[in-house]
């Protein structure tokens, strides 16, 4: 007996923010379920607005997508945080769990992407496009790290496939292009230079208009640990690549938090 189809859920979630009366404010959203936004808070001051996305139907089954849209005014300092990882469930046709993130960052805007966790269970198709256009005065800050599967179930990289493609634009040069695919029956994950023994692959991007630290600035900040390695890239003057190959994931995070605390704008 086959198994029945699911009817496909397409989420759609677009958002607009910008600075008034010293301080900023979501000006205009549209939502579309599953996938819903928080209201504004202000944690630290009324400068900096933090959001939460939530998602009520729990993660991506096959065939369902979800389309982000994020537009910061001149002076917006936002901070959004994805309310829980992202779960990719198993597809039963070979269809595609799709996401895709249009962001678009004016003059003096801050932008703080708190930790994106991608969980891809076993048998998962999964396919991720975030594109961003910031202006040159503009600053970003975005976490990402992919899980290899379900902990508990003993998932080891048993998707199908995982691809993204991140792109960062400041006008017409493009200061970043990271394609990313996995596709654990074609390709030995475990090698060297792929994914090794390591369970946790983790990226910090850093983009800001002006920065007085440095690849060595930014390695002194960072902890050497056993199964815990970490490269950075300078991709532009003022950016910077942190990525994390890693068996602790509570590290991760707590790097993460620590170069937050020393080096992003408030």
């Amino acid at each position: 007996m086959n198994p029945v189809k699911k009817e496909k859920m397409d989420g759609q979630l677009d958002l607009t923010f910008t600075y008034k009366n010293n301080k900023t404010i979501i000006k205009d959203v549209f939502q579309k379920a599953p996938l819903k936004a928080s209201r504004g808070l202000y944690v630290q001051d009324d400068s900096r607005l933090s959001m939460y996305i939530m998602e009520s139907s729990g993660g991506l089954v096959a065939g369902d997508s979800n389309k982000l849209s994020f537009t910061l005014e001149e002076g917006s300092d936002v901070m959004i945080h994805p309310q829980s990882a992202t779960k990719v469930y198993p597809t039963l046709y070979d269809e595609t769990s799709r996401q895709s993130i249009e962001i678009s960052l004016a003059k003096n805007t801050n932008l703080t992407w708190q930790r994106e966790e991608v969980i891809p269970f076993e048998g998962a198709i999964f396919d991720s496009h975030t594109v961003i256009n910031m202006d040159s005065t503009a600053s970003l800050w975005w976490e990402e790290i992919l899980y290899p599967g379900r902990e508990k179930r003993g998932e080891f990289f048993t998707f199908k496939k995982y691809q993204t493609l991140f792109e960062v634009w400041r006008g017409d040069d493009c200061l970043v292009y990271d394609p990313l695919i996995f596709r654990p029956a074609d390709q030995t994950l475990t090698a060297i230079a792929v994914m090794e023994n390591y369970h946790f692959l983790a990226s910090l991007w850093i983009v800001f208009p002006d920065s007085s630290f440095s690849v060595t600035s930014l390695q002194e900040k960072l902890t050497e640990l056993e199964d815990h390695q970490v490269s950075i890239t300078q991709i532009c003057e003022n950016g910077f690549l942190i990525r994390w190959l890693s068996n602790h994931l509570a590290q991760i995070k707590k790097d993460m938090d620590q170069l937050k605390e020393a080096l992003a704008p408030r």
